[in-house]
């Protein structure tokens, strides 16, 4: 695009001086040139600004895809973090009582970190402004230490 612009004001320069010059043809002549050239660099510049629009459009609809998916994710790691804890709390009640107030710190540390993961759901659902690959990575952390958690 720059180059069309060069050559455009390279043409009115050129125009400029050549038309002092002529005569009434040649005059005519170079200012159907420079209308040509200025159509073809607008025409140009629609073209760029249309290729832009549609790379735009593309690109938020697939963050939309890829929200939708981590939402899903999210959702699933939840429900599935959730029944593990009901399991746990099952064999709690075959346990010890140091035992159970061992898991019972675990829980409510586990419990802080789900509550987060909670959190970062809605923050997903909503147009979130922190950048994307970051939030993915630092959800993706939360699940792996709320597993490692109930291990």
């Amino acid at each position: 695009m720059k180059k069309n612009v060069l050559v455009f004001a390279s043409l009115l320069i050129l125009g400029s001086f050549t038309i002092s010059s002529c005569s009434r043809s040649e005059k005519k002549e170079i200012a159907e040139k420079t209308q040509d050239a200025q159509d073809k660099v607008s025409k140009e510049v629609d073209d760029v600004a249309s290729d832009v629009k549609e790379k735009a459009a593309e690109t938020a609809d697939d963050l939309k895809a890829e929200r939708l998916e981590m939402a899903n994710k999210i959702e699933q790691k939840r429900s599935e973090l959730k029944t593990e804890i009901s399991e746990m709390d099952a064999k709690m009640n075959k346990a010890t009582d140091k035992e159970k107030a061992r898991w019972k710190t675990r829980k409510a540390k586990i419990q802080s970190k789900i509550d987060d993961l909670e959190n970062s759901l809605s923050e997903v659902k909503s147009d979130t402004k922190q950048g994307w690959k970051e939030f993915k990575a630092d959800l993706n952390k939360k699940i792996d230490h709320i597993q490692e958690d109930i291990k």
